[in-house]
């Protein structure tokens, strides 16, 4: 049994974040569960760096696992020439600018969600702004481009591409969450069939003794209380209102720093921005925070506050899409649209850290199960033709 496995997560904007761990926690359980009886393929291209995270040609390398590049041949010809009997989509809003068309063998295809559409639709570009981040010019052309339709448009167009394989016959379709599917459905009714959810599976992350990032390691070491929040370089993020509160806060809490992953600056003497961190040094950042703070104006499904309550650090977050769906009763909740009340719910965690204790450990449990379950019938899916 021929089976290709979507590397392109490995590549994808530098192969760093979410994508690209959801593909490798996938591959480690199914490296794990294959059998002489199947051949493993996956599909990269040559014309894009290898990608920061994962170094995609030793797994291929490790896993007896052979790289067909997309620079030389068309996915169709690719699936033909080897006799591929099942093609795994890990992330398909990532093909959108490759040929689908010929695929006719059995496929399991993920889409993550619809962020660029559903953000179009709701104008909530026209709320985002972050000085430090982005300047008048380049905020005009993009509330222009939302205001005159242009960027829904864009975004259509590229859902387009990818929406006849993902609705076809012989495609298994697959999202992260019931947020997920149900604006699936609401976007693309000509979606005639079941989409069926799988949670994104645990990393399975491992916290060295030692952390190599020199200022997390100091923070941790002094003691500091301080707040996270990963992947600020993405508006849909929220950074610019948690650092709008944060200020506020800090003339409360003089003992109160906040953590940024890749925002890119400083805003505050107590603001510390780290550009990068190992996935060890990671999940130290997660046990050692006081709260992550999880902000987004949108998630399809969001491994942060999971990753956060496996430390049984507190989680306070956006109570918007599907991020309450994922969390649970573990979460204290505000508005993101709102600065007064991420001070309130932020406030509500500084005074009692235990607040959500309880919760927590509930939604740890019920999660994982959720995980291990889900992880389960879809390995199992891709090695059954």
């Amino acid at each position: 049994m021929n089976i290709l496995l979507d590397f392109i997560p490995f590549q994808h904007n530098g192969g760093v974040g979410g994508a690209a761990s959801f593909a490798k926690a996938i591959y480690d359980e199914l490296f794990r569960k294959k059998t002489d009886e199947h051949t493993l393929f996956a599909v990269c291209d040559k014309r894009v760096s290898k990608g920061q995270q994962y170094d995609y040609e030793q797994l291929a390398q490790k896993n007896d696992v052979q790289l067909l590049d997309l620079s030389d041949a068309t996915l169709s010809s690719m699936i033909a020439k080897n006799k591929i009997d099942v093609f795994f989509i890990a992330i398909g809003q990532f093909y959108a600018g490759y040929d689908l068309s010929g695929i006719h063998c059995k496929t399991i295809m993920f889409i993550h969600d619809l962020y660029n559409l559903e953000s179009s639709d709701n104008l909530v570009d026209l709320t985002i702004h972050d000085p430090n981040a982005e300047s008048a010019w380049l905020r005009f052309k993009r509330i222009t481009n939302v205001v005159i339709g242009r960027k829904k448009a864009k975004s259509l167009q590229s859902y387009e591409r990818i929406m006849p394989l993902y609705a076809a016959s012989n495609t298994v379709a697959y999202t992260v969450s019931d947020y997920s599917r149900m604006a699936l459905h609401y976007y693309f009714p000509e979606i005639k069939k079941p989409i069926h959810v799988c949670y994104s599976p645990d990393k399975g992350g491992r916290m060295d003794e030692t952390i190599e990032n020199a200022q997390l390691n100091e923070m941790v070491k002094d003691g500091k209380k301080y707040l996270l929040m990963i992947a600020a370089n993405r508006n849909y993020k929220n950074p610019h209102t948690l650092l709008r509160v944060f200020k506020r806060l800090a003339e409360e809490y003089p003992d109160l720093y906040v953590l940024t992953l890749k925002y890119g600056c400083s805003t505050h003497p107590r603001h510390i921005d780290i550009p990068f961190l190992s996935d060890s040094d990671l999940e130290h950042a997660y046990h050692h925070a006081y709260a992550l703070v999880f902000a987004s104006y949108f998630e399809g499904f969001g491994y942060p506050p999971i990753e956060a309550i496996k430390h049984g650090t507190p989680v306070v977050a956006s109570n918007v899409t599907s991020i309450p769906e994922i969390l649970g009763e573990a979460g204290v909740y505000f508005s993101p649209f709102y600065p007064a009340d991420m001070y309130r719910a932020l406030k509500m965690i500084i005074d009692n850290r235990d607040i959500r204790k309880a919760e927590i450990e509930c939604q740890v449990e019920k999660v994982k199960q959720r995980q291990q379950d889900d992880l389960r019938h879809l390995v199992e899916q891709i090695l059954t033709v």
